[in-house]
């Protein structure tokens, strides 16, 4: 055996160990792998539920905003009506004379209390 036929014998077999342990490595890798897989599926199968309940929350959080929305929406125009049915029950000498009716402070109180509250929701929702 001549000294090149020995040195190809020694690089097969170090290229068939070579070759041994690749595989041996790609399999921990590939268990490895499954195992982060079965990790990822467990958390993912948890956090559906949350995720579905955080969006009902949400949902019904909107629909509960609208709805207060809407109901001081209401309640300032029937401010709004009834200062305007009061207003044309004020006494004319009394607005002539420079005196202020108390019904008119009353009104001009309730207005301001309406559209402060209405300023505050806008606000809020925003």
């Amino acid at each position: 055996m001549t000294l090149l036929e020995i040195s190809l014998l020694i690089l097969v077999i170090i290229a068939i160990i070579l070759c041994v342990y690749l595989i041996i490595s790609l399999k921990k890798i590939n268990e490895t792998l499954d195992f982060l897989s079965k990790d990822l599926k467990n958390v993912n199968e948890k956090l559906e539920p949350i995720l579905d309940n955080l969006s009902t929350i949400l949902e019904k959080a909107l629909n509960i905003s609208n709805e207060t929305e809407k109901r001081v929406l209401d309640i300032s125009h029937t401010i709004q009506n009834v200062r305007n049915t009061i207003s044309r029950f004020t006494f004319r000498d009394s607005q002539s004379s420079g005196q202020k009716n108390p019904i008119q402070d009353l009104l001009s109180n309730l207005t301001a209390a309406s559209k402060g509250f209405s300023a505050f929701w806008k606000k809020l929702n925003n």
